[in-house]
This record gives C-alpha cells, sequence and structure tokens, in this order.
C-alpha cells in the first residue's frame, strides 16, 4: 500500500504574519507571507507531499472573526501560492471557540480523519503548541517555528525524515567493500581503495552527483585491479537501488545530459528502469591512467548498471584519455543525479510500479 505524505500547515502565524495582540488578521492589509514560506512549501512539494491548510479559527462566522473577510484572505493565499506552482489541497477550518470542546479544534485529529494512509513521513508546522500536540496525536512529526527556528530550518529537518539511505557491504575472498550512501546529501564523503585514479573518479561522482557517498575498499590489487573495481561497482550500485526503493516520485528519466572537458564530451542518458542496460561508445584509450586500466571503465559502468536496475547510455568523443574519463564520470553523476531526484508523489510508469 502506497501512502501519502502530507504536509500540514497552519495558516496565521505560518504562513502569514498574525498580529501582536489582537492574534487575528482582519483584512487582506494585514497579509504578509513569513519569510522564506513559498520557497520552502515549493520544496515541500517536490519532495512528494501534498499541502493541506489547517487552522483554528476561534468564532469563525461572529462579528469578530467575520466568514467573508476570512474567505476573502484565503483567496489571496491561495492565488499567490498558485503563482508560485504551489497546490493547496485543501484548507481544513475549526471555527469553534476551545469552550464548545468540538472534535475538530487542534490538538484533536477530527479534521483530517477523512484522509486515508496518511504517511508517517508527513508533517505539521505550526506556530503553537496546539499544532505539535495536533502531530503527536496523529502519530506525524511536528515543527514549531520559532526564533531560531524558521522555514529553512523546517526544510532541512524534513530532509533528514526523508532521507534516502543505504549501506553495502561486500566481503569475498578477494575484496572487502563498505558503501554509506544518502541520496539527498550535500556532495559529501570519501573513497578510499587501493586506486588512486579511480578515487579521483569516485570523488566526481559524489561532488558532481550531490550524493553523500562513503566508499572504503581493500583488495588483491597485487594480483589485479579487476576485482577492487568491479565489487566497488557491485556494492555502489545495490546501494543506489536500495537508498531508491520503490521510486515513488523520482523523475526517473534523465537524458541529454553533455558535458564537455577541454576537447573530450560526453553524452549521458539514464533510465531508472528496473531493467539493466549498458550501451557504451568509446574512442581507443591508452591502456593505464595512473593505476586505473582503462579497459575497466565500461566494465564499471556496465557492473553499476546491472545493480542498480537502470539504463545507461554513455558516448565518450575526445583525444585526451584522462579527460574522456573524467568527463564520463562528470557527465554520469549529473545524469544520475538528475534521474534520482523527487519530482511528484507517483510513479513515473503506466504499469504503476518500476
Amino acid at each position: 500500500m502506497n501512502m501519502q505524505k502530507y504536509a500540514f500547515i497552519d495558516r496565521d502565524g505560518t504562513i502569514i504574519f498574525e498580529p501582536q495582540g489582537i492574534w487575528q488578521v482582519n483584512g487582506l492589509e494585514n497579509v504578509f507571507f513569513i519569510k522564506n514560506v513559498i520557497s520552502s512549501l515549493q520544496k515541500l512539494q517536490a519532495m512528494g507531499y501534498k499541502i493541506v491548510v489547517i487552522t483554528n479559527q476561534d468564532g469563525l462566522g461572529t462579528q469578530s472573526n467575520p466568514l467573508e473577510n476570512y474567505n476573502l484572505i484565503n483567496t489571496k493565499i491561495l492565488d499567490v501560492l498558485a503563482s508560485e506552482g504551489i497546490v493547496v489541497e485543501e484548507i481544513l477550518t475549526c471555527p469553534h471557540f476551545p469552550s464548545e470542546n468540538c472534535n475538530c479544534r487542534k490538538p484533536k485529529i477530527g479534521l483530517v480523519q477523512h484522509l486515508k494512509d496518511i504517511s508517517p513521513q508527513s508533517i505539521m508546522v505550526g506556530d503553537r503548541q496546539t499544532d505539535i500536540d495536533f502531530a503527536h496525536n496523529l502519530g506525524i512529526h511536528g515543527f514549531l517555528l520559532a526564533e531560531n527556528f524558521g522555514w529553512n530550518e523546517v526544510i532541512n529537518a524534513t530532509k533528514k525524515i526523508n532521507a534516502r539511505k543505504a549501506k553495502v557491504v561486500r566481503e569475498t575472498k578477494e575484496t572487502q567493500i563498505s558503501v554509506s550512501l544518502n541520496l539527498d546529501g550535500d556532495g559529501k564523503g570519501f573513497a578510499k581503495t587501493p586506486l588512486n585514479f579511480f578515487n579521483h573518479m569516485l570523488d566526481q561522482l559524489i561532488k558532481h552527483g550531490g550524493f553523500d557517498i562513503e566508499i572504503s575498499a581493500t583488495g588483491d590489487t597485487e594480483i589485479d585491479e579487476h576485482h577492487t573495481i568491479e565489487d566497488v561497482a557491485i556494492a555502489l550500485g545495490q546501494a543506489f537501488r536500495e537508498a531508491l526503493g520503490n521510486k515513488m516520485g523520482i523523475e526517473r528519466y534523465a537524458f541529454e545530459r553533455i558535458l564537455p572537458m577541454d576537447e573530450a564530451i560526453a553524452f549521458v542518458a539514464i533510465d531508472i528502469s528496473n531493467r539493466p542496460y549498458l550501451q557504451f561508445q568509446a574512442p581507443p584509450m591508452r591502456e593505464f591512467i595512473g593505476d586505473f586500466p582503462t579497459e575497466m571503465l565500461k566494465h564499471f559502468f556496465y557492473t553499476f548498471a546491472q545493480n542498480a536496475g537502470l539504463t545507461l547510455h554513455l558516448k565518450l568523443e575526445g583525444e585526451n584519455t584522462h579527460h574522456m574519463v573524467e568527463c564520463a564520470f562528470k557527465g554520469f553523476a549529473k545524469c544520475l543525479a538528475a534521474a534520482c531526484k523527487i519530482v511528484h508523489g507517483g510513479v513515473s510508469s503506466t504499469k504503476g510500479v518500476i
């Protein structure tokens, strides 16, 4: 069963400023958006969250809180958000005073009982303890806006909730490999293998893909470099497959990633398809770059594709072997990052599954 991630957002004090003292937005002239809220809602939507506004409005419909004003303010908020590509699924409103003891006023969860399959990765963002208590009652994450915890901090915390991570350890009589991966990282990590140029290429994958990757490897390089390079590709590919999980929301396709390096150029296309395939084309190269045998370039990408479950097309042109190999890894990193990016809440396949 696919569960839906919701971002439940309080209105006053969270999306728009709440006037001090009266604690109520009474007209369009009082509508001012909280710093970074629009860009943050865009990011939440890109992470696959459906945006739902949920608000307590004491005595809505009374003289002190006219329904007409409330609707005008909501229309203004929706229009501004829509102009920035943000879709608000619903605005859920409790109109009661606390003394009425209704079942819909936050922190009670009556307003959302019609929503099914709420993912535990869902979040509630608000400016009062009742918002946090609502999140607790619903079994989701709650974030309280404060002077030192704004919308940027909400996004950083939400990224940690949604981090697509994997750790793969592969040990054989020939090699010992450990790979840790966070697809939603910042391009930090390291590659420590016995092969210096291979480390340099793996560093390109980390940096230009924006993945957090830690690779430690030892192997029988006194016999040949093959086992170490191949087994790193196996473990790394398996880590990507595991971190991608059910592939919900990913872009899936990335193509026409053209990356130059001096006279060399790489053309890369990827489909995270669960149908492993490599189409590889490159000019003749010199046998080694440092301690890296260039015949292993194609084999690295073949092995990665087989274990990650992706279709990879890679075409190289150029004269300098170092340039061609390096732009291959950089172009691959850029293309893989684009294909892994979460851009919606569904599955990019008419089959309903990848």
